[in-house]
């Protein structure tokens, strides 16, 4: 039976993984432990490694890994104690797979330090592009490091081979996000919209935006703005936090002191509902471009750090300004706008994690997937 460690750092990731964990551990050939970290140990954050205990999955280890600060250096040292923290617990698990997702720092440090031993990884959401934030180097780094590939679109797949990746290490899955997105969606909503303080119609406004790490500007000026335009339109509004990415908590003592709920993290089958029943989602989080567009619901996505991803047709963009935010907002909850989008995601049909799981049972571990020569 093979072992999988399967890292994950924050709240986000590990609703991903979830479709994935359970895949995994149904397949006779495959035993999964998780390897928690970063956010889900950090304070401020939801601790939301409550969650990942609670949800019945066996844990090889925690290994906290954030700073206090929130600058870049902050960002860095993250990446230094990732490193630090899991490579005793790679020499210790000699898993099989090291099973890795998207760009944080903490999967960029967790990879660095299995490649020593060596153990064979394998990356989901490779090959997409986030301009606007340092991850889409980590992602890149990522990238060349790992074993096999798990790409989420096709346009994904062929900047891998593009990167010089050998087409037979990349396995076009989708995002497992997708896996069980509708399902959760679907659940009666009123219960979970009273429990966060929305009306039971829905029609809020769901804000959920990150630092630019790529860009120089100022995080809270960026909240502000994105603030005053979402209280011009008038609708009731719910916020996320931010992650912890170099100015992060400058935006939410913004959102804190903008007197609207705001939550460190809510579960995965909450979001799902709190997404579907939205106006819109309004920041620039990578569920607006990836799992939004499946639940037919408008994303504003606002500023750089998504420029170069991969759009549905439900994304509106603007420039992170009062009044672009505003006209975006307009024309994405306008009825004639709703009523254009196709339900479809760029980013798969829901059956990633199924067609992840068959690939690492039957992927052999040899000299060829281990040794990256040119290919």
């Amino acid at each position: 039976m093979r072992q999988l460690l399967i890292v994950t750092g924050t709240r986000a990731d590990f609703g991903l993984w979830l479709p994935v964990l359970r895949a995994v551990t149904e397949h006779p050939d495959l035993h999964p432990r998780l390897l928690v970290t970063a956010m889900h140990l950090a304070e401020g954050f939801g601790d939301t490694a409550r969650e990942v205990r609670s949800a019945g999955f066996e844990i090889a280890a925690e290994v906290p890994t954030i700073p206090p600060g929130d600058g870049p250096e902050d960002m860095a040292r993250a990446v230094g104690a990732a490193i630090e923290g899991i490579a005793p617990v790679v020499r210790r698990e000699r898993p099989d797979w090291l099973l890795v997702l998207g760009d944080r720092g903490e999967q960029l440090g967790a990879v660095l330090a299995a490649i020593h031993f060596p153990v064979a990884v394998a990356h989901l959401a490779g090959g997409d592009r986030t301009l606007g934030a340092v991850d889409d180097s980590q992602r890149d780094m990522i990238t060349r490091a790992a074993h096999l590939h798990f790409p989420g679109s096709e346009a994904a797949a062929d900047r891998l081979r593009r990167l010089g990746e050998a087409n037979w290490r990349i396995h076009m899955a989708g995002s497992p996000g997708l896996d069980d997105l509708e399902d959760l969606s679907s659940r009666p909503a009123a219960a979970v919209l009273r429990r966060y303080g929305l009306p039971v119609e829905g029609g809020h406004l769901l804000i959920l935006q990150h630092p630019e790490t790529r860009a120089s500007r100022d995080a809270a000026a960026d909240m502000r703005e994105t603030l005053a335009a979402t209280a011009a339109i008038g609708r009731p509004r719910l916020a996320i936090l931010p992650n912890t990415d170099a100015g992060g908590r400058a935006m939410a003592e913004q959102l804190r002191s903008a007197g609207i709920p705001a939550y460190a993290s809510v579960p995965r089958p909450d979001f799902a509902v709190l997404l579907a029943t939205a106006a819109a989602l309004v920041g620039n989080s990578s569920a607006g471009i990836i799992e939004a567009p499946l639940l037919r619901v408008p994303a504003v996505n606002i500023g750089s750090r998504q420029e170069g991803r991969l759009q549905g047709d439900n994304v509106v963009d603007a420039a992170p300004k009062q009044r672009a935010i505003e006209h975006a907002i307009a024309r994405a909850i306008s009825p004639e706008f709703r009523a254009s989008l196709s339900g479809t995601s760029p980013y798969g049909d829901g059956q990633a994690a199924p067609r992840l799981a068959s690939v690492i049972a039957a992927q052999p571990i040899d000299d060829r997937l281990l040794r990256k020569a040119d290919e």
